[in-house]
C-alpha cells in the first residue's frame, strides 16, 4: 500500500469512529508554568501597542499584543501559557517560549478547535547548547535514557477560557544538569512510526543562567533578561 492509500485509509477510519483525526501527526503546545517570553517568527506574527486599532488590553503582555500576520487575529494557542509576560522577535530561527528555570514544570497542552483525543503523545528533548553536552534529564524524578519520552494519550475535551477551543493538559517535572539549556516539544505520533510528519510545533526553551554562556543564541537571550 502506498503512502497516499495509507493516508486515505487513516482518514476514513477516523471518520468512521467519530474522531477528529488528521492525516499528519499533530503537534501539541508545550510551555512552562514559570514566567516565559515568547519569541516569534516575524513572517508569521507581529505586535501592536496601546493606541493601535487592533490592540486589545485583555491580551496585553508586557505592553504589546501578538497578532497573526495573515489574519490580524489573536493566536490563542500562544496565550495558553499562564506565565507569558512578553514577546520578542525570534533569534537565529529559534521560536517558542524562553524561560530561566531548572528544575521546571512543563505543560503539554492538547489545544484543539474541536473535542478530540491526541494518541501516542511523545515529548522530545533536543537543541542542547553544544554537541558534547550531556544534559542528564529527569522526568518526574526518573532519569531518561532517550530524548524521546512517550507520555500516552491526551484528550482535549474541556472548553478553553476563550470559549472557542478545547484544552486539557499534562504536567511533568523536569530537571537537567551540565548544559546551559535545552528545548522541549511534543507531537502525537498517531501513525506510530516514530517520526513527525505534521506541521510546526510550539516549543519551550529552558536555559540555566548559572552556567557560563558559550552559544551566541543563549548569550543574546540572556542579555535580554539583564
Amino acid at each position: 500500500m502506498n503512502r497516499r492509500s495509507i493516508i486515505i485509509s487513516l482518514a476514513l477510519a477516523a471518520a468512521l469512529f467519530g474522531a477528529a483525526g488528521a492525516a499528519a501527526d499533530p503537534c501539541l503546545i508545550v510551555y512552562p508554568t514559570a514566567p516565559a517570553l515568547y519569541m516569534y517568527d516575524t513572517s508569521e506574527y507581529y505586535t501592536v501597542a496601546p493606541g493601535h486599532p487592533l490592540y486589545d488590553a485583555a491580551y496585553d503582555r508586557g505592553g504589546e499584543v501578538l497578532l497573526e500576520t495573515n489574519t490580524d487575529e489573536i493566536d490563542h494557542t500562544i496565550y495558553q501559557a499562564p506565565g507569558l509576560y512578553g514577546f520578542m522577535p525570534s533569534w537565529e530561527g529559534l521560536d517558542g517560549y524562553f524561560f530561566n528555570e531548572n528544575p521546571f514544570t512543563i505543560v503539554v497542552d492538547a489545544f484543539s478547535n474541536t473535542p478530540r483525543i491526541f494518541r501516542n503523545v511523545v515529548l522530545i528533548f533536543d537543541w542542547y547548547d553544544r554537541a558534547d553536552c550531556d544534559p542528564r534529564i529527569t522526568v518526574n524524578g526518573v532519569r531518561i535514557a532517550s530524548p524521546v519520552v512517550p507520555i500516552g494519550d491526551i484528550a482535549a475535551l474541556t472548553p478553553a477560557a476563550n470559549g472557542n477551543n478545547y484544552s486539557d493538559t499534562r504536567e511533568l517535572e523536569i530537571t537537567w544538569r551540565y548544559c546551559e539549556g535545552l528545548r522541549v516539544w511534543a507531537f502525537a505520533d498517531e501513525d506510530f512510526d516514530g517520526a513527525r510528519d505534521g506541521g510546526e510545533c510550539f516549543t519551550a526553551f529552558s536555559h540555566d543562567i548559572t552556567i557560563g554562556t558559550e552559544a551566541s543564541s543563549w548569550g543574546a537571550i540572556k542579555g535580554f533578561y539583564r
